[in-house]
């Protein structure tokens, strides 16, 4: 169940950003009176050193040695919503690290207004994490 979270959103992720890149370039589009979609590319210097794009790969493969080793110890994530969690937010992290090793950038999408733009990715990371840790 946890990698088939992982998956799902990755692959949502990736789709989603491809499609909002074709065809949402310098226009947006309200979707009711709270969300936005709007195309930003969320760049950082840092995304463009191979070193710093390589302290970003590390640190996903500790999160991930990590939470499996928490969850083999019995202590943690043995519930399936918190598995479910786990996936989402490991296969969201995966998404947006896919992106800056492939393209140095991030798409950001989602527009709120009173909250920085985000992406699918991003909701399956903060879900996600809500999701093992409460679940």
């Amino acid at each position: 169940m946890s990698l088939a979270c992982g998956i799902g959103i990755l692959l949502a992720d990736q789709w989603t950003k491809r499609a909002v890149q074709a065809r949402m370039v310098n226009r947006s589009m309200d979707c009711g009176p709270v969300v936005t979609l709007r195309f930003i590319l969320h760049r950082k210097k840092s995304y463009e050193r191979t070193g710093a794009r390589g302290v970003l790969v590390l640190t996903w493969i500790l999160a991930l040695v990590c939470a499996l080793a928490l969850y083999r110890s019995g202590a943690w994530f043995q519930g399936a919503a918190s598995l479910a969690g786990l996936g989402l937010a490991v296969g969201g992290a995966a998404s947006n690290l896919l992106d800056i090793l492939r393209y140095r950038y991030v798409v950001d999408f989602i527009d709120l207004g009173w909250w920085p733009v985000f992406n699918l990715a991003d909701v399956g990371i903060l879900l996600g994490l809500a999701a093992a840790f409460l679940g």
